[in-house]
């Protein structure tokens, strides 16, 4: 669980997933980009550096396409930028399409490495896991107040786990600011569920730039603080 099968192996390039010319959600915005990028992957099949073998102070980095930085320069993402901030080691543990139901699955096995520190970004409510591979909706399980269900399944999941966890939610995944903390609210009253604005665009036009990363990096390092 702990690595991206599809990405083990394969040469660096300076494209990816949404992030090329053909699947961008905006040419002009694609072609004037003005930001070197290359994707490479570690031998698990992440995008980030091999990883040290002690592993007993880092902070695991968990998400989707948004973690792994998809349309920026790597050293921008989210996760190069709070190791900048906390000085510790943080490991990029983003997939591209990752679903909830499958990073509340790799927080449980992170957790067979004695962590301290796991900052969870998730992502939308209606992918899921089927037979092992992620899908962007499942029809038998799909409606808002399903999803929503969904999502708290495996947000009680992780945060009942015997280590510290910081909870973010990628951008306009509700149309109602602030509706799914308070759901998740009404299930665990100290929720920290942290949602936060997309206030700029990564090359493809839909993942987020270096300004919201730092505006993540700052809120996460503000929460671990308190």
């Amino acid at each position: 669980m702990l690595r991206v099968e599809n990405r083990i192996g394969i040469p660096e390039s300076k494209t990816s997933g949404m992030d090329t010319l053909e699947w961008c959600a905006d040419e002009e915005h694609f072609l004037s980009y003005p930001k070197d990028i290359w994707y490479q992957y570690n031998s698990r099949g992440f995008r980030d550096h091999e990883w040290p073998q002690d592993l007993s102070d880092v902070i695991w980095c968990v998400g989707d396409s948004f973690t792994v930085g998809i349309g920026q320069p790597f050293e921008e993402t989210w996760p190069q930028l709070l190791q900048e901030k906390t000085g510790k080691r943080c490991l990029n543990l983003g997939q591209d399409g990752c679903s909830n139901d499958t990073m509340a699955l790799r927080i449980q096995e992170i957790c067979t490495y004695d962590p301290k520190m796991i900052v969870v970004m998730w992502s939308y409510l209606t992918r899921r896991r089927k037979n092992g591979k992620n899908v962007h909706h499942d029809k038998m399980s799909f409606g808002p107040k399903k999803d929503i269900a969904n999502f708290i399944k495996n947000y009680k999941i992780v945060n009942q786990l015997p280590v510290n966890v910081v909870n973010l939610m990628i951008p306009n995944t509700t149309k109602c600011p602030g509706a799914l903390a308070k759901a998740v609210g009404k299930e665990k009253k100290d929720n920290n569920l942290i949602e936060f604005e997309q206030i700029d665009h990564a090359r493809d036009f839909h993942h987020f730039d270096v300004k919201t990363s730092k505006n993540v990096a700052e809120l996460i390092s503000e929460y671990m603080n308190h």
